[in-house]
């Protein structure tokens, strides 16, 4: 089953340093939903993780809403990543019968490709920031 939090908190994020950029100041669950095309729930599901590590912030109320906790350039893809994702490896490895060369030494030798697979997306994502990232979409949608 493939995991989706990384790229729809990513999406969510996004949103908020759009709308920052556009000097909207905050935004409602609600809309964020909207924008990701999913329900409110998932939304603020996705929001408790990111608001515990500081990337976004939030307000109750009539006049509350979702904004980002600190300026689209000092938050980094990795900071996302791990906050949704915590310490989660990429890929899991597989306990199998102790049988052969292949099933006695494939389990140690998948989590060791594991940890160094994931260590080479922590890596590029702790070079992309989300500003950065809004960049690139804006290069794409021009060019679209």
């Amino acid at each position: 089953m493939i995991d989706v939090r990384f790229p729809t908190a990513l999406q969510l994020m996004l949103n908020l340093a759009l709308a920052h950029a556009e000097g909207v100041a905050q935004l409602s669950s609600s809309q964020l939903a909207g924008a990701l095309g999913t329900n409110p729930s998932l939304v603020r599901k996705l929001l408790s993780p990111l608001a515990n590590s500081g990337l976004v912030r939030s307000s109750f109320g009539r006049d509350g809403g979702i904004r980002l906790g600190r300026p689209a350039d000092a938050i980094t893809l990795r900071e996302i990543y791990s906050a949704v994702l915590g310490e989660e490896s990429l890929w899991a490895s597989r306990a199998v019968p102790h049988q052969c060369l292949v099933s006695s030494n494939i389990e140690r030798y998948f989590v060791d490709l594991a940890a160094k697979a994931d260590d080479a997306v922590l890596q590029m994502l702790e070079h992309k920031t989300l500003a950065d990232t809004l960049s690139e979409l804006r290069i794409l949608d021009a060019t679209r």
